[in-house]
């Protein structure tokens, strides 16, 4: 971002940052020249997220969302990648005769110059974050260049005709890996049949076919085997492993895990992005009226915040953003993960090694001895744990975990069950946050309709109308792009405390918590149908019909 509107000025207008801040980012300004909100953003004091919506409502331009965006190939194919790197642009395509082009730099007349003479139109500017613009140049020059399609389907015919195995299949696993990247997909099924074996991704949380292979081609199971470093002559029973690649100037955190089936052995490959957490609470999608609630429970000075939720659900996603929204300057925040995901600058992060006895309730006897402020335990699996990480928030720490849990007020008998008594809950738990996430209309082809009465039944709300996708090209035809979290809080007020320590049933818990105003995630999923942000049939296929 150009310091050319002073930005620091700007943030602490807005109350994003205070002077102390800007002392120190001036400090850092002398040792590396960067720009004032680049230091900001890569320190994790501001979010790209928040300071590019400050920076748009100052200079009235729109924001961009580039994760829901394809830009249009033909004017990609009128700039150069150095270009757009080196300018912080991207052109996205034509809007009322004018090229619409995401930048994350304040646009000024030199650049809408150098745009102008390269397109031959007028230009209209949109700001996105940094990162997000990096990647997508990157990703959509080398796609443009390289089909990726292409090269796998000649990588299947050659591995196909290898009758004497004398081929490797390691391109055929680096052009799978890029084309889920590609499609922007979370884990790779390789599925073993009679006939073959089905490959499909996960995208946007639903699961997606995308080419049957050859039985000839399992050997591809080995080759993956060998690279996640498990045993590839054991063969009877599941196993886990890992490894990291580096893609399109990213790294990658690749898990494997492996399971046996009548046909042979099926794998899934988890695609972990490795690098600097550029997430906010706002940009998750929690809505302006619930974010107090949030900011609230993450200025606590000491106590336990629990993110529920089934795997995928995004929990760790939005505890690292709440860590990111805490003041780091002056705290001393630890973290044990599994993996580190998300680099946060001002904490100090340690990952779980099993085979060097570094697991999570290890961690956190070690961690008490550094004078921690905050501590982040990336998941409270077992009795131990769950009692040491309670432990840590009685003696005066905040302390960050997740747990699994179907509802945030479900998330206080599963303590119970992990051995935790009723008096030290209602005296450490802050608050409990479950989510999903679920995915979001697609606005290139956004259209409204009138809801059937099946619908307005299921939703329980007298609204006449709601929104879908028809499917475009941006969408790939799904009428979805992206996610957004659904979610409830659960703020443990001094009633529910009291109840807790009595050992209140969880009707009792759910009678105390809706009188006090709670929300439960139908409720909310509801709001963001009505907003025509996701669809009642998206809502059915994530929450069903356990809610009514």
């Amino acid at each position: 971002m150009s310091d050319s509107i002073k930005i620091g000025d700007l943030l602490m207008n807005k109350g994003l940052i205070q002077n102390k801040h800007m002392e120190y980012a001036l400090q850092v300004q002398r040792v590396t020249r960067e720009k004032i909100g680049r230091i900001l953003t890569r320190l994790g004091i501001v979010s790209e997220y928040d300071m590019v919506r400050v920076i748009a409502r100052q200079l009235e331009i729109p924001c961009v969302d580039l994760t829901r965006w394809k830009p249009d190939l033909e004017w990609l194919k009128k700039f150069k990648r150095n270009f757009c790197l080196r300018n912080r642009v991207l052109p996205l395509g034509l809007h009322k005769n004018c090229l619409a082009v995401a930048t994350s730099e304040v646009p000024g007349p030199q650049l809408e110059q150098k745009i102008q003479r390269l397109s031959g139109k007028k230009t209209r500017f949109a700001l996105t974050e940094e990162h997000h613009l990096i990647n997508f140049i990157y990703n959509h020059f080398f796609f443009m260049e390289r089909p990726v399609e292409d090269f796998l389907d000649m990588e299947i015919k050659s591995l196909s005709a290898d009758a004497g195995n004398n081929l490797s299949p390691d391109n055929f696993l680096e052009y799978l890996l890029l084309w889920a990247i590609k499609n922007q997909a979370t884990d790779i099924h390789i599925i073993s049949m009679e006939q073959g074996i089905r490959v499909a991704f996960r995208i946007d949380g639903v699961l997606q076919d995308k080419v049957f292979l050859p039985t000839q081609l399992k050997r591809i199971i080995t080759a993956i085997k060998l690279q996640a470093g498990m045993d590839i002559s054991e063969q009877r029973i599941p196993q886990d492993g890992r490894w990291t690649v580096r893609l399109l100037e990213r790294s990658y955190d690749i898990r494997v895990s492996s399971l046996v089936t009548p046909y042979g052995e099926s794998l899934v490959m988890r695609l972990l992005v490795l690098g600097q957490a550029h997430i906010s609470l706002s940009g998750l999608g929690f809505l302006d009226d619930d974010l107090p609630l949030l900011h609230r429970a993450f200025e606590e000075p000491y106590g336990i915040i629990l993110l529920t939720g089934p795997t995928g659900s995004g929990k760790s996603t939005t505890l690292v953003a709440g860590l990111t929204s805490v003041d780091l300057l002056d705290k001393n925040a630890i973290t044990i993960e599994d993996p580190v995901e998300y680099v946060i600058p001002l904490a100090r992060q340690t990952q779980v090694n099993e085979a060097a006895g570094h697991e999570f309730a290890t961690a956190m006897r070690n961690f008490l001895r550094h004078d921690p402020d905050i501590i982040l335990i990336g998941e409270m699996r077992d009795e131990v744990t769950a009692k040491t990480a309670l432990t840590a928030a009685v003696t005066g720490h905040l302390v960050l975990s997740t747990l699994h849990s179907n509802s945030a007020l479900g998330a206080i008998p599963r303590l119970m069950g992990l051995g935790i008594d009723n008096l030290t809950i209602s005296e450490t738990l802050i608050t409990v946050v479950s989510q999903r996430l679920i995915r979001t209309i697609c606005t290139h082809c956004a259209e409204k309709y009138p809801l059937t009465e099946e619908e307005k039944n299921y939703i329980n709300k007298n609204l006449e109308f709601g929104y879908k996708g028809k499917g475009c090209t941006q969408c790939d035809n799904s009428g979805y792009k992206g996610r957004t979290v659904i979610y409830e809080i659960l703020p443990v007020s001094g009633e529910l405390r009291r109840i807790i320590e009595k050992g209140a049933t969880k009707q009792e818990l759910e009678k105390t918590a809706f009188d006090q105003g709670f929300r439960n995630i139908f409720q909310v999923a509801v709001d963001k149908v009505e907003a025509g942000l996701t669809s009642v049939d998206e809502v059915k296929r994530v929450l069903g019909r356990f809610w009514l």
